[in-house]
């Protein structure tokens, strides 16, 4: 992303991420609104600084926009989702997630050659304020800021939305189908303490050992792997993890244990 926006958007991203630590529900992620409509706020500010020619604002309404208010629009859907998953019975919820991913479905059906052609960089022209002027008969040109939108980074901030969205469906979807039978209903447990959970998962994520959609998975996607897979997670593991790098004794009391009992292991077998 150009600068300076880049740090904008970086303190934006760490800034949602601390409200992750936030219990599951709508006031989370209307948390989440509200700081990103100031960062957005700043993000009006310091385009006037840096737009002063065609090609910086190509790049503005092509990367930087789109990138924040897709934010914006994706916190909007998950409040909505939070709000009625706490209004309707939990047996509905499977449907409803059904509903949604068959929405999101038929959204990139109507968008798809927009959705192809934005990915491929090959519309770069029509993001450029006087061509979203030049659009006198589409409904939005009439009622959306001629200074600091265009219509083609409102649909790219949509399709980058639902992108997102999609991935959180399921997430969802497979939350629900690891309940169907969990760890604990073929009988696996975690033995160990949160704190000795909070430790591995810490190793786990320091060694880039678990990957989501081919990256390593940060702490927040692991606290998921470990509810899926063990059935069990850490509650407020951010400061868990804090209070772990803060123990005067041995930081990594869980990891040398497991590490002298398979080194004790590996050498009565040799013998």
């Amino acid at each position: 992303m150009m600068k300076p926006f880049d740090t904008i958007y970086s303190d934006l991203e760490t800034a949602l991420k601390l409200g992750d630590r936030s219990p599951q529900g709508p006031g989370k992620y209307l948390q989440g609104i509200a700081l990103i409509r100031e960062k957005i706020g700043k993000l009006r500010l310091q385009s006037i600084k840096v737009i002063q020619n065609e090609a910086k604002e190509r790049e503005f309404f092509r990367d930087v926009w789109p990138a924040f208010h897709a934010k914006w629009l994706l916190y909007v859907r998950l409040y909505g989702m939070e709000l009625r998953r706490g209004l309707v019975p939990a047996d509905t919820w499977p449907a409803l997630i059904a509903e949604e991913e068959r929405r999101v479905a038929d959204f990139f059906r109507r968008n798809r050659c927009f959705w192809l052609y934005y990915r491929s960089g090959a519309i770069d022209e029509q993001f450029t304020r006087a061509y979203s002027r030049g659009r006198i008969f589409h409904s939005l040109a009439m009622v959306m800021d001629p200074d600091w939108s265009t219509l083609a980074s409102w649909r790219a901030a949509r399709c980058l939305a639902m992108e997102s969205y999609a991935e959180w469906l399921r997430e969802e979807r497979g939350l629900l189908s690891a309940g169907a039978v969990s760890p604990a209903d073929l009988g696996y447990s975690w033995g160990p303490s949160d704190s000795n959970l909070a430790e591995l998962l810490y190793a786990l994520q320091a060694v880039g050992a678990v990957h989501y959609n081919g990256q390593p998975a940060d702490i927040g996607r692991l606290q998921k792997w470990a509810r899926l897979a063990l059935g069990r997670e850490v509650a407020n593991i951010y400061d868990r993890g804090r209070v772990l790098r803060n123990r005067k004794k041995d930081q990594l009391a869980f990891i040398t244990r497991t590490t002298v009992a398979l080194q004790r292991k590996w050498n009565r077998a040799q013998e």
